[in-house]
Formats: structure tokens, sequence, C-alpha cells
């Protein structure tokens, strides 16, 4: 294609803010094409793609994909998929499929020790389109500089965020928070700036914790699973909507703080929290009794939910102990206390309090509760 063909095909591109154009209809990417996803700039801040559609018994269509940075997108994106959002109802209940990416740094990737530690995408998804908002292109990837519109939306307790392994990622953006808000009260400021800047300045962030609440995780939702074995996205999409998710542990691993993700991460980061959105919308479909919005919230384990504060002091414990436990091991190991009453006491302490401070059980479901067999 030559210089003029290429400027004359990029210009029939259609700026958008949410909806794909109809251009894209006519080109739709379906599972048994290697062809990527196509994106459009939209004004402002944002880029507009779509995700293929998805093989399986039963299969998924395509799914219209946002990313972005910028908090009037992100405002915008939630006022159109969320009804409870801008309702002026204050009862008023939504549901997001949510995930969370971080950057991974193995030691063999030396060059990634630089780059921000935290989340580096959050995922929110409805059964219909998915948000992913690139934190690490915030500032400086610290949750001081993270549109605090998506801040007020984790921590919103009427809208109940849709997961596996959520409490984990919950944690991850806590502690992110955390470690900002600590950084935030120690901050030097430079001669010149008067107290009623720094005072400004610090009370912005006083209140910055993202305190996840109303967290759904499905993990061992299924009548047949396990309460010690959580199972996947991949295994409940397949059981649940029947369709094949693709989980690629190269493409999990890669560089999430990338300015411009690939096709392929945004469409791996996106199905990820679509699924946890489509299986809940068809299982309220089947059972509403069960599986609605007032019903969740008004369930007791939704009820006695555990404070995130709380959740990580829970975990720091039971990091402590293992770590306690290791060393008493290793040094038995080794015969220097392999004998010794003091030993054997401590050991069964270190149990006690890893049986205490364990994660809460996962919520699960009798088959009364479910329209079986799924399809």
């Amino acid at each position: 294609m030559d210089a003029v063909s290429a400027s004359a095909s990029l210009n029939k591109r259609k700026r958008c803010a949410f909806a794909i154009s109809e251009d894209s209809n006519n080109a739709r990417i379906h599972s048994e094409s290697q062809t990527q996803p196509r994106r459009t700039r939209q004004k402002p801040g944002g880029l507009c793609h779509i995700a293929p559609a998805l093989r399986g018994s039963i299969g998924a269509p395509e799914i219209p994909v946002l990313t972005t940075k910028d908090s009037r997108i992100i405002q915008r994106w939630l006022e159109e998929h969320v009804p409870s959002y801008s309702a002026p109802n204050k009862n008023s209940c939504s549901i997001l499929g949510f995930d969370v990416e971080s950057i991974s740094k193995p030691p063999w990737m030396p060059e990634r020790a630089s780059l921000p530690d935290g989340p580096a995408t959050i995922q929110l998804s409805t059964p219909g389109s998915c948000l992913i908002v690139q934190l690490s292109q915030c500032g400086d990837g610290s949750a001081l500089y993270a549109p605090s519109v998506l801040r007020d939306v984790i921590n919103n307790r009427n809208i109940i965020k849709v997961g596996v392994g959520i409490d984990d990622d919950a944690l991850e953006l806590y502690r992110w928070s955390k470690k900002s808000n600590n950084s935030s009260s120690t901050k030097t400021f430079p001669r010149g700036v008067s107290s009623l800047q720094r005072n400004r300045e610090n009370n912005v962030n006083s209140s910055t914790l993202w305190e996840m609440t109303s967290r759904f995780d499905i993990g061992c939702i299924l009548p047949s699973s396990n309460a010690s074995r959580r199972l996947g996205l991949r295994d409940l999409a397949n059981t649940i909507l029947g369709v094949e998710l693709e989980k690629n542990k190269k493409l999990a691993m890669s560089n999430w703080g990338l300015r411009h993700l690939s096709p392929s991460q945004i469409c791996y980061a996106a199905r990820d929290a679509w699924v946890s959105a489509a299986i809940l919308e068809r299982l309220q479909r089947d059972n509403n009794k069960v599986f609605g919005l007032n019903a969740l919230l008004e369930m007791e384990f939704m009820k006695k939910q555990r404070s995130m504060k709380e959740v990580d002091e829970r975990a720091a414990m039971r990091k402590r102990a293992k770590e306690e436990m290791k060393s008493l091991l290793k040094q038995a190991k080794e015969g220097d206390i392999a004998n010794d009453h003091r030993y054997e006491k401590r050991m069964k302490e270190l149990a006690e309090a890893l049986d205490i401070f364990r994660p809460d059980p996962l919520p699960s479901f009798g088959d009364d509760a479910f329209v079986l067999p799924f399809y």
C-alpha cells in the first residue's frame, strides 16, 4: 500500500466515544480468524476496540472494549453502562465483572525492575461492554494519580464486583493505595511553598484508600466444587456459558504497563472481566430469586464481609506465621531444635494461628439454585 492509500485508509476511521463504528460491523472478527481487533481513537483520551467472538459449545459474540486513563471517559462509560452509578435512587444496585492485571517482574527480566508496582490495569465489564483503565499511565502509576471516579466505584457498596480470586485483587489495590497514602503524608515540599498549599495537597488524598466492598468470588459457586478448591475462569466459562476462554501464561506475564496495549492483551484482559459478568447474568436469568442484585446483597457472606483493613491484617498475620514456621522447620532439619519441647509448642501455636487467620470460605450454592444442565 502506497503512502497516499495508507493516508486515505487512516482518514476513514470514524472517531467515537463508546460506540464502535458501523464499518466495524462489516468486518466482524470471528474466532476462526487470526485478524486482530481494530481500534479507533476517540475524543478525548481513549481507544475503542472489538474483542473477537469466542468459540465453544455455545460461543459468545464480539464485545466492544474501551481503553483509557481519562476520568471523564471513565465517568461517561459508567453513566452509560452501570445504572446505579448515576441513579437518583440511593438503593439502586448494579453488577460489574472485575479483574486486575499487574506488571510481572520475574528475575530474568531485570529491565522491568523500575516499572511501577501495583496494578497496571483495572477491567470493569458488563455482559455487553468492557472498560480497561490503564492505571500505570496515570502520573507515576501510584494511587495518588489514579482517577477518583474509579475508586468511588470500587468502594461503592451498591455495585457488586464479581470475579475469581477477587479478594486477592482487592488486597493488592488496598495495599497499593495505602502505600501511596503513607508516602503522601511524609512528602517534603520545596522552599517557597505556602502552608496553605501544603495543607491543601496533603488533605486531597487523605481519604483515598481503595477499600473494595461488595466482593463476590464465584470460584466455588458450582455445587460440585470443593470449598477448598477454587475453579478458574476458564473452567467456569466452559461449564456455565459454553465458551472456550484462552488462558495464555506468556500473555498474562507480559508488560501491562505499556502505553498502547497489544490487541492480544486487550482481548485477554477484557474477556477475563467479561466472563464473570456474563456468568452472573446467566445465573440471574435462571434464578433471579437467588442471584438477583438485592438477594445477593442480603446474603450472609455479603453482609458479614470483612473490611479490606481486616483482610490486610489477617493476611499479614498468616504471612508472618508461615515465615516463622518455615524458619523453624529449617532449623529442625539441621538438627538444632528437633527435640526441643519449645519447638513443638511453638509449631502448634503457629498452626493454630494459621487456622484462626485463614481466608474466609467462598460462597457456595446447592443444586437447587441452578437450572441444570446449563446447556
